[in-house]
């Protein structure tokens, strides 16, 4: 019986922690054979656009916008340099939160 009532409740916080986890997430894309497209959130097409022109020749990837002490972070994952993954720092420390946050909730996927 405890191990039923153990296993309800682990299916059931299941979704609560997955939204705390995610409650600071500005965005997640995800590039797969070149192709990028933004999963979750909002992102600005130009920071889209200028993360495109960092990862030019990226075939996989993840792109995961988040909020740190009030500044946008990014964490990435994938095919990605040392460069390539300082270029996206520089890109996205030019923005400010509410930047990202009012951009419109438009998905728009395209190929480099």
């Amino acid at each position: 019986m405890s191990l039923l009532v153990a296993l309800a409740f682990l299916l059931l916080s299941a979704p609560l922690t997955l939204a705390i986890v995610r409650a600071n997430e500005l965005f997640f894309v995800r590039i797969t054979n070149g192709r990028m497209a933004v999963r979750r959130g909002r992102i600005p097409q130009r920071l889209l656009d200028d993360m495109g022109d960092v990862l030019q020749s990226v075939e996989r990837a993840t792109l995961r916008g988040v909020v740190e002490g009030g500044r946008p972070r990014l964490y990435a994952d994938g095919e990605l340099g040392p460069d390539q993954k300082q270029r996206l720092r520089n890109v996205i420390g030019t923005w400010s939160t509410a930047q990202i946050r009012a951009a419109p909730r438009r998905r728009r996927l395209f190929s480099r």
